[in-house]
């Protein structure tokens, strides 16, 4: 079968629901105009269209009778509507005719690329008759909200190293600190608000993980915020960092009044429309929606509250009868920086993919990516990421057959998408018999929210003479509190463990001769037990899974070398969620290894040229291992102790499948 392109749309669909007060509601973004002026009688079309920004068009009060043969949101740049004019997608993002509609409130989104500030008219057009039913006009001189820079935070003499190259309105509700810098050393210092002179009348608003609290260091980093209830940036005549203890303020930035601002809206007070035929939960913050076509498509909407860098998964199982991951053919979906992708996958193994083995894409397979249409958006803390599928794809390779009679085995899963862009090892999974040919159902609530996930302690692990040789085993990574946590980087669920300890940062000594002994498995042919221990320049290490490109600067300084599989696994089901440390979660596992026990020997000596960050990493495989940090005076011993902590590892999303097992 010939490969279908996926064509990414980011578009948001909304409806006014719960709303927190007037004033986040009564801004919709800058006016363009009203369809009823400019309307045909017979088709009753009515509603004003506001620019959100230059992509977006939020229509109030939307009305149309839909007894038009066809009838289409249409947009261009002649004088007035013609056949020269694009398509503009729905409100569900898909490029069907017009439906009915009675006073509707929603969103839709200009195809990719597209500008409103371009345009001359936004009409409701019908392609069989070549008319305009109704239509709005756009001034040449239209400037569609966007963000509004409020400039450098910091004063001329630092106080507490507060400063940021700029700070950003993003919209009503959210702005942005970038590279923001604070020591951390005021005693309760806040993200404040307020009017007139800055002062102690101003208040609180969250940080970036949604929380009033005392702000943490920030060390050069991009921080949004977001400001709570009603609240928006036209309350207030400024926005900084102010320390209630000391009564000081330690830098701010003044907002301009009401009137000179052009920014978009805050969507933060409203939900996603549900438009599909059934839902089902999958668990209680996972759930799938989905149309069955009259032309053997089925429609899938995946909504979950996920973290940002999460992935959520939905496919059938590699078994008719039960839910299992391995044989399962699933379809991964997730936002990639601010854009929706889906992607078609076979689970032939338990394991990372590599050499076309284990939790793969399809086009790594010999198959083809057969997931079309694919549209998502993020807000209020909800992903929402909608795909199409034709019921049999002809893919025998890659895809499974959705059958619309009787029960059909699926499975799921949450997870981590690695900076490779593949699913890693799943953080929940699950299954379930669904029928997909069902009579119309709908059994959603609402989404529970995220739990807060305290980050472990990173361990150091002190080169010295009681540590001259080092033992390196795979054990299990300790998911979001381990490896994610401590290194920034999202591994597979597996990682190296050395003298015991859970991918710790190795301080060694330039010119002293360092002995490993690796147990990570020598048999090839079993790729999701083979990992080969070498030591190079490249974060992510798996050497052997990278391109010829991507070699090019990728340093080798020791190894590969194998020995046996000595593995770290649970005792009684995973506890990494309830282990309060990496030691405590070492209690959790037991060794297992392969008999007979031979270790593979790597001696390394870093020399001058050596530089002063290398990483331990697997060859075949990505983000199993962590930091060596080459010195030419070791720390004291008392640095073998835990590291101070690295701070809190929150799962949010904001407005703006996999683990698989």
């Amino acid at each position: 079968m010939a490969c279908t392109n996926l064509f990414i749309l980011e578009f948001i669909v909304l409806l006014i629901s719960g709303v927190k007060g007037q004033e986040a509601v009564d801004y919709f973004g800058k006016e363009i105009g009203d369809f009823g002026q400019q309307s045909t009688p017979s088709y009753d079309i009515q509603g004003t269209v506001y620019a959100i920004n230059d992509n977006k068009l939020w229509l109030r009060g939307f009305t149309y009778n839909g007894n038009a043969p066809d009838a289409y949101f249409w947009a261009g740049t002649s004088t007035s509507p013609d056949d020269t004019g694009s398509l503009i997608p729905d409100e569900i993002g898909r490029t069907a005719t017009l439906r009915a509609y009675d006073n509707e409130n929603f969103i839709i989104s200009l195809p990719p690329g597209g500008d409103i500030s371009e345009l001359k008219w936004i009409a409701v057009w019908s392609q069989s008759q070549s008319m305009s039913f109704a239509h709005v006009n756009i001034a040449t001189s239209f400037v569609p909200p966007s963000t509004h820079n409020l400039g450098h935070l910091g004063f001329d003499r630092l106080v507490h190293d507060t400063e940021a190259d700029s700070v950003e309105i993003i919209d009503t509700q959210t702005v942005k600190f970038y590279n923001l810098k604070y020591d951390g050393r005021g005693p309760a210092a806040y993200f404040w608000v307020g009017t007139g002179s800055v002062s102690a009348s101003g208040s609180r608003i969250p940080d970036e993980t949604g929380r009033i609290k005392v702000l943490r260091k920030y060390t050069g980093e991009d921080i949004t915020v977001q400001f709570d209830g009603d609240r928006t940036v036209f309350s207030y005549g400024y926005i900084g960092l102010w320390c209630e203890a000391a009564r000081q303020n330690f830098g701010h930035v003044e907002i301009p009044n009401r009137n000179q601002l052009n920014v978009p809206p805050s969507l933060e007070n409203f939900e996603l429309v549900d438009e599909y035929d059934n839902c089902e939960e999958l668990d209680e913050r996972l759930q799938v929606s989905w149309t069955v076509r009259d032309d053997d498509v089925i429609d899938i909407q995946l909504r979950g509250r996920v973290n940002v860098n999460d992935y959520m998964a939905f496919g059938l199982s590699g078994s008719t009868t039960s839910t299992l991951m391995v044989g399962a053919d699933v379809t991964v979906a997730w936002f990639d920086g601010n854009i929706g992708r889906a992607q078609d996958y076979k689970l032939t193994a338990y394991a990372q993919c590599s050499g076309g083995s284990g939790a793969c894409p399809d086009t790594e397979v010999g198959a083809v990516n057969d997931v079309d249409d694919a549209s998502a958006v993020l807000l209020n803390g909800v992903t929402s990421i909608a795909f199409s599928r034709k019921l049999d794809t002809g893919d025998s390779v890659g895809d499974k057959v959705i059958s619309t009679t009787g029960s059909t085995q699926i499975v799921w899963s949450i997870g981590q998408i690695n900076a490779d862009r593949l699913a890693v090892r799943h953080i929940e999974r699950g299954g379930m018999s669904l029928s997909f040919g069902r009579s119309p159902s709908k059994s959603c609530s609402s989404l529970g929210d995220l739990d807060e996930v305290n980050g472990w302690k990173e361990l150091r692990l002190i080169g010295d003479e009681d540590n001259m040789e080092l033992t390196a085993v795979i054990g299990q990574s300790g998911g979001e509190r381990g490896y994610t946590s401590i290194t920034d980087n999202v591994g597979w669920g597996i990682s190296w463990y050395i003298n015991d300890m859970l991918i710790p940062r190795i301080y060694l000594k330039r010119n002293v001769n360092y002995t490993f002994n690796v147990l990570g498995g020598n048999d090839a042919s079993q790729s999701a037990s083979y990992h080969p221990f070498y030591i190079t320049n490249d974060k992510g290490g798996g050497y052997a899974s990278l391109t010829d490109m991507e070699k090019v600067n990728h340093v080798i300084y020791a190894g590969p070398v194998n020995g046996t599989l000595c593995e770290l696994n649970d005792k009684n089901g995973d506890k990494s969620t309830t282990s309060t440390s990496a030691e405590a979660y070492r209690k959790t596992l037991e060794m297992q290894c392969a008999s007979p026990k031979e270790e593979a020997t790597l001696t390394w000596t870093p020399d001058a040229s050596t530089p002063d960050i290398v990483y331990y990493q697997c060859y075949t495989h990505r983000f199993l291992g962590w930091q060596i940090n080459v010195v030419d005076e070791l720390p004291p011993s008392s640095s073998t102790t835990l590291s101070p902590a690295a701070g809190l590892f929150y799962i949010l999303s904001f407005s703006i499948i996999i683990g698989l097992f």
